[in-house]
């Protein structure tokens, strides 16, 4: 039976590099963006035949709705959900510089993005057996680990932050989805060189951060409601 991914955000960076994993791993893969050209190209220049280019903006509401639409014409049900979509308009700023305009803009495709993802795809997810959401995270969204100095300094609030409620979603959703799934888990693949941080180097590459990711939605251990490094459970 051929199981079904979906990953957003991914026609660059480390969403590209999972679309690309899991293709084969023999997955048929939905190549999630938000630029049309960019997608298409990007789903051609993997070369696969087991990948779909979907339009997909997680900022607006319609968007989702049509790629639903989209994928409900090739199968009825999603293993496999990877919110990996997300923005960083604050390297750089001060917290008490940053405009409020910049905030809400990063919570509107980070936050509420992946929460009416979630919302949309779970009639999809509840029908696979082993359904499984995967919201990708930053360890500086860890409240315990940024403030023990644990992870990289950067004190940017609209990202971070945005990041932390994405892990409180996952808490969430983990709480309400224990007993009848899907499976629900924030994983941070670290950092990684990526146009979000303006290729800042000494960064894992992107099919490195991608394995991680990768790793845990191809493992069969429960992890629901949890965030996860390369190295297991770390603290939300």
């Amino acid at each position: 039976m051929t199981k079904f991914a979906l990953v957003t955000g991914a026609n660059k960076g480390i969403g590209y590099e999972v679309v690309r994993q899991l293709a084969e791993q023999d997955f048929h893969v939905f190549l999630g963006a938000r630029n049309e050209e960019l997608g298409k190209k990007a789903a051609e220049s993997l070369g696969l035949s087991n990948i779909t280019f979907i339009n997909i903006d997680i900022s607006n509401t319609q968007s989702i709705q049509n790629s639903f639409k989209q994928i409900l014409e090739v199968t009825d049900y999603l293993d496999l959900l990877i919110n990996n979509a997300g923005i960083a308009l604050d390297f750089g700023t001060l917290p008490s510089e940053l405009k409020v305009e910049t905030l809400r803009q990063t919570f509107d495709v980070n936050f509420f993005g992946t929460f009416q993802m979630i919302q949309t795809f779970l009639p999809l997810l509840r029908k696979s057996e082993s359904g499984k959401i995967i919201n990708v995270t930053t360890d500086m969204a860890s409240q315990t680990m940024f403030d023990n100095g644990e992870t990289a300094p950067l004190n940017i609030l609209g990202y971070n932050s945005s990041k932390t409620a994405i892990n409180s979603l996952t808490l969430t959703f983990g709480k309400e989805f224990e007993n009848k799934g899907p499976e629900i888990l924030g994983v941070t693949p670290g950092f990684t060189t990526t146009d979000l941080n303006g290729n800042m180097p000494g960064g894992n590459t992107t099919s490195e951060s991608a394995k991680i990711i990768t790793n845990y939605a191809l493992s069969n251990e429960n992890f629901n409601g949890k965030i996860l490094n390369k190295d297991g459970i770390i603290p939300w």
